[in-house]
């Protein structure tokens, strides 16, 4: 991996950039959101193509429900979920989508399609009104079914087997505060990582983690032939489990130490007044003490975005702690660079103050084939 062209866009109106899904030609992207809006971008040059408020079709249930994620079909047509259903979209007329079927699980969110490209897997979030999800969807597209899989944790996150029409998704763990899982924090239990069929909507097989180990909170999860890799954003590592036993799990540190966390004091001022602000620390101090275990007693997220180049020879990492992209050489997974982002100050000096949080806020990534050298 050589020379890197970094390039940021902002998109005004628009508020919780969650996820982006580039289409199969690489010549349109859509920005997932929690502002119950799609919107798109040209991938090649970050500029906003059009945007719609789907609050002309349902207004969300719970604060956090929106479009986050879709899964492409072809350049122009996508899936995405509207309240209880999957519905596609063709961006020749956005205003008219097509009812697929009902998802059935509590509130969806990361999706992805199998190799075959029958199945749409999903993850299912933890809901305000309906309690702890613990299950994972499996939507069927020659039939437009859905079936779910119940589990022991909530998974959000989930990605496909390379050649195979398998998913797999590590366990999300939070608690709410009350009922509320708007203004959750992190839970100190067991993690688990599900491999799951989607011919048959069941689990084959799952490793699960001990809470003492760095494995809490997740975000983007790469399955290559030989392995799985996710985020375990909380505990500050890369999380990797072999697809031969699937029982050998090794943990990649990504914790910085404390010399290298001292230029990034704001970002972890802003994450400590964030924790205190979710709990009510003289009544439920325990839960704050459980959130600071599972992140090692870190001030600074890990990474959430992750990917693997397009020859396998590289994990990039993209940290959100330290604002920068971590890039691996694999599979020996030895640090080969880092790619340093810029400060969102560079960007608002009229809104980010000198002391204010300079991250840009990574999240979940993506890589496209067809974008190199358009």
């Amino acid at each position: 991996m050589g020379f890197v062209e970094k390039e940021v866009h902002f998109f005004e109106g628009m508020a919780g950039g969650h996820a982006t899904q580039v289409n199969p030609t690489g010549t349109l992207a859509f920005l997932g959101n929690l502002s119950q809006t799609l919107l798109f971008y040209d991938a090649r040059t970050l500029r906003e193509v059009r945007r719609l408020s789907t609050l002309r079709f349902c207004a969300p249930e719970v604060l956090y429900s929106s479009q986050t994620h879709v899964v492409w079909l072809s350049e122009k047509t996508f899936i995405t979920v509207l309240g209880d259903s999957f519905w596609r979209f063709d961006m020749d007329d956005l205003e008219h989508p097509v009812r697929l079927g009902a998802h059935l699980v509590k509130l969806p969110h990361a999706l992805k399609r199998s190799p075959s490209g029958r199945y749409i897997g999903y993850g299912s979030m933890d809901h305000d009104h309906k309690g702890y999800a613990n299950e994972l969807g499996v939507f069927d597209l020659t039939t437009n079914t859905a079936r779910v899989v119940q589990l022991p944790a909530t998974v959000w996150h989930i990605a496909p087997h390379p050649t195979k029409d398998l998913f797999y998704g590590p366990s999300q763990r939070v608690a709410p505060q009350g009922h509320e899982f708007g203004e959750y924090t992190l839970a100190h239990f067991k993690n688990y990582v599900f491999e799951i069929d989607a011919a048959t909507a069941t689990v084959t097989r799952h490793a699960s983690i001990a809470k003492e180990l760095p494995a809490a909170f997740t975000s983007d999860v790469a399955v290559t032939s030989d392995d799985v890799f996710y985020n375990a954003c909380a505990g500050g590592t890369l999380v990797r489990v072999d697809l031969e036993t699937f029982k050998h799990v090794q943990f990649i540190d990504e914790r910085p130490s404390f010399l290298r966390s001292l230029p990034h004091l704001r970002s972890g001022w802003s994450n400590l007044v964030e924790s205190f602000s979710r709990v009510d620390v003289f009544g439920n101090s325990h839960l704050l003490l459980k959130a600071l275990r599972a992140t090692r007693f870190s001030l600074l997220d890990g990474s959430l975005g992750l990917q693997v180049s397009p020859d396998g020879r590289f994990i990039l990492s993209a940290h959100r702690g330290l604002n920068e992209v971590i890039v691996y050489g694999h599979p020996e997974m030895k640090v080969h660079k880092r790619i340093r982002f810029p400060s969102i100050r560079g960007f608002f000096p009229e809104h980010i103050g000198l002391l204010d949080d300079p991250r840009l806020g990574f999240h979940h990534s993506t890589v496209s084939t067809a974008t190199v050298g358009a």
